[in-house]
């Protein structure tokens, strides 16, 4: 384990949990049910997604400490169903309770011994993960969320540093799924640039890269990004998680 990287993952966890917070603090009684930008979920179900998530992230860092294994999910139906009925509750319960599920996160992960932090768990979709990277996937899952939150913030409000290791990540998700177009993605603010061609040229696609990362993960249609593609029009993208 990169003991400076990881120290580096706490503190982007810790930053994008204040972040979620700032965005959970102007929610008003009348937002529980409210629509978010994702299809499935209105407000009380997302919050209630992030607070599962943080909690099945406590049962990675317990089966690193035990050795007993605990995933972080029974099933996927399960998970479901813990969502729709957590998002029962109250949304003052539900901001609550995001503060409670994100410190026993915080403790459990951080308590871990290092060759603990390097214990081989799985991860929700089934891949083999050091416990370390559970850092990761929360940092994904406040960071995003919060702008999901739909309450002004942007991925404006990301750090380049964080921006660059989101972009790293998602390009070589979407690089290993079928159906990922062949892209070229520029950042202009940065001069950084990323692939998914698989050796073919792909389209070109530039922007800043909050923009790209707004873009990759499905949360915009691409404004403010250029496109050397057919039509001049945004390519279809697979979902990326």
């Amino acid at each position: 384990m990169d003991k400076e990287l990881f120290h580096t993952h706490l503190n982007w966890m810790d930053e994008g949990t204040s972040l979620f917070a700032e965005g959970l603090s102007q929610l008003g009684a009348g937002d529980h049910d409210r629509p978010t930008p994702l299809a499935d979920w209105n407000t009380a179900q997302l919050i209630a997604h992030v607070n599962s998530n943080a909690r099945a992230l406590v049962n990675l860092a317990t089966w690193a400490r035990t050795g007993v294994e605990s995933p972080m999910y029974q099933n996927n139906d399960q998970r479901a169903r813990d969502i729709d009925e957590g998002a029962k509750q109250s949304l003052q319960f539900l901001i609550e309770d995001f503060g409670s599920a994100s410190q026993e996160f915080s403790s459990a992960i951080k308590s871990l011994t290092p060759e603990q932090l390097d214990f081989k768990v799985k991860s929700a979709r089934g891949r083999d993960i050091p416990a370390s990277e559970a850092v990761w996937i929360r940092i994904r899952e406040v960071w995003i969320h919060a702008v999901d939150l739909a309450v002004g913030i942007t991925f404006s409000r990301f750090s380049e540093p964080l921006l660059s290791a989101l972009l790293d990540d998602v390009v070589a998700s979407l690089g290993a799924r079928e159906g990922t177009p062949g892209l070229q993605l520029i950042a202009v603010d940065t001069t950084k640039s990323w692939s998914t061609a698989r050796g073919e040229k792909g389209a070109r696609v530039a922007g800043d890269e909050s923009e790209l990362l707004a873009w990759l993960v499905g949360r915009s249609k691409g404004e403010g990004l250029s496109f050397d593609a057919p039509g001049g029009v945004a390519p279809a993208l697979p979902a990326w998680l």
